[in-house]
């Protein structure tokens, strides 16, 4: 079995890729400052327990819509002011869009080595895509669930508002890893539009997850809802 620096993937791994993409990712990345490099580097969210990578949500193809409307959850988006609007994190944000767009094979194959060779990813076991920014498209959808599919010990969560996307789509999505579709609209409940959910609410929501972190410094702490499958709906409070 082929060994990512000592971190042997699961029995099944070899089972769950449907071909063996992974078995050759040793010739060309070497270690983990290589991987990171391929994919642009990874963010660390403030409130997050995980990794994340991420992309300018400038580039969001329905966000950026809803970005316009008063109301919706996109209205004063975090992610088009304060410290991502930093030319710095602009340009990391770009290149990391780069870097999947440019070459996603090999993007494919950086990420799957971080997902097995990251100490701090295998110890915490969980992984978020799109502090900024959203998928664009189905060819990406399809990349991130590869890449979830050769990582079954690492849950992935992956928060949208693409949801045509959603709708369409007829990919089989990995176990492991947990589409979430954003209510656009505060207040409303999302609740049967689509498997897992979350929604913003000014108000405490009763019959919903409701988010722990403004009582806890703003701070996911011990909870991992987003990632949980038997949390459909979880409800942020607005700031």
């Amino acid at each position: 079995m082929f060994s990512y620096r000592g971190v042997e993937p699961p029995p099944a791994f070899s089972t769950q890729v449907k071909k063996p993409l992974y078995r050759d990712t040793v010739w060309y990345i070497m270690n983990l400052k290589q991987a990171e490099q391929i994919v642009g580097g990874l963010s660390t969210p403030s409130k997050m327990p995980s990794y994340s990578w991420s992309i300018s949500a400038k580039r969001c193809n329905t966000g950026s819509k809803l970005a316009k409307v008063k109301g919706s959850v996109c209205y004063n988006c975090y992610a088009l002011k304060g410290r991502y609007m930093f030319p710095n994190v602009q340009n990391a944000l770009d290149r990391r869009f780069n870097a999947w767009s440019g070459d996603r094979e090999k993007f494919i194959k950086a990420m799957v080595f971080i997902m097995h060779n990251k100490q701090h990813i295998i110890n915490k076991g969980v992984f978020r895509w799109f502090d900024s920014g959203d998928i664009q498209g189905i060819e990406m959808l399809t990349d991130i669930n590869r890449i979830a599919r050769a990582s079954p010990h690492v849950k992935h969560w992956l928060p949208t508002k693409e949801y045509t996307l959603m709708k369409t789509h007829s990919l089989d999505i990995s176990h492991n890893l947990i589409l979430r579709v954003s209510n656009p609209t505060r207040n409303k409940s999302f609740k049967g539009s689509f498997a897992y959910v979350s929604a913003v609410y000014d108000t405490k929501v009763k019959g919903s997850y409701m988010c722990p972190a403004p009582k806890q410094n703003n701070e996911c702490g011990s909870c991992r809802a987003c990632w949980d499958k038997s949390v459909k709906e979880v409800v942020y409070k607005a700031h």
